[in-house]
Formats: C-alpha cells, sequence, structure tokens
C-alpha cells in the first residue's frame, strides 16, 4: 500500500517561450542527504498547462512518518525556471507524513545479552518497509 501526497500550483505565463513540461521536486528527510532535491514526476505542458491561471497538480508517492519539502519549475526551451515553493497562504510548500504500523513482522530477530542490565535486539530490515 502506498500514499501519496498531491502537488497542486497555478500556472503564470510563459514569458514568450511555450513552456515543455513542469517538474516536481522534493527533499526528504529519510534520505542519506535530507537537503538534496529528489527529482519528482513531471507533466507535459499541453495547450491547458501554458495559459496563466491553470491549476495542475501531480501525485508523488510517500513513506510514513516524513518531512517533504516540494518544488515546481517550469522548463522551456530557453532553460529552467527558478523552483516554485510557496503553499496558498506564501509559507514553504512542506508536508509531515503520519507514522504508521508496520506492514509485516520482522524477520531473523535475535537477542543478546550486552551487559549485565543490557539486552541488544537486533532484526533483518525488509527493502519492502524502506518503500
Amino acid at each position: 500500500m502506498s500514499d501519496f501526497a498531491e502537488v497542486t500550483w497555478v500556472t503564470s505565463g510563459d514569458s514568450n517561450s511555450p513552456i515543455i513540461e513542469y517538474i516536481v521536486y522534493y527533499t526528504d528527510s529519510s534520505a542519506e542527504n535530507p537537503d538534496e532535491p529528489v527529482q519528482g514526476p513531471s507533466l507535459a505542458a499541453g495547450r491547458e498547462g501554458t495559459t496563466p491561471g491553470t491549476t495542475l497538480s501531480a501525485l508523488v508517492v510517500t513513506k510514513p512518518w516524513v518531512q517533504y519539502e516540494f518544488y515546481v519549475v517550469a522548463r522551456n526551451w530557453i532553460g529552467t525556471s527558478e523552483k516554485a515553493s510557496q503553499s496558498s497562504d506564501g509559507t514553504p510548500a512542506v508536508c509531515f507524513t503520519p507514522e504508521t504500523a508496520p506492514r509485516r513482522n520482522p524477520e531473523d530477530v535475535c537477542v543478546r545479552l550486552g551487559s549485565a542490565n543490557q539486552l541488544v535486539i537486533v532484526w533483518k530490515v525488509s527493502g519492502i518497509d524502506l518503500q
């Protein structure tokens, strides 16, 4: 089961060079480098995507208990726009996903005594649990 965040934005003018596509980027607080933007979905700009004031959206797959910050850029034949990253209220487009219950029991659970009053429990993490 996957969860999604819907990123929605309103188009602006194309500066007399038609927009080819919109690209969603995001940061993921659980990533190895949480400040590095990850390229998410792209959306080809049809005729309606270049009309100022059009509302467009894209879905981004999310993981539980993570903070995301979303950005959208527009690309035309000349280059790529600056990142747009504000919510409708002018704040950064940030999303916190809630924690969820585990989808399966842990595998290969091992218990050992670390010291007189320390118990060490380790288990194998399935790749599916990290998605």
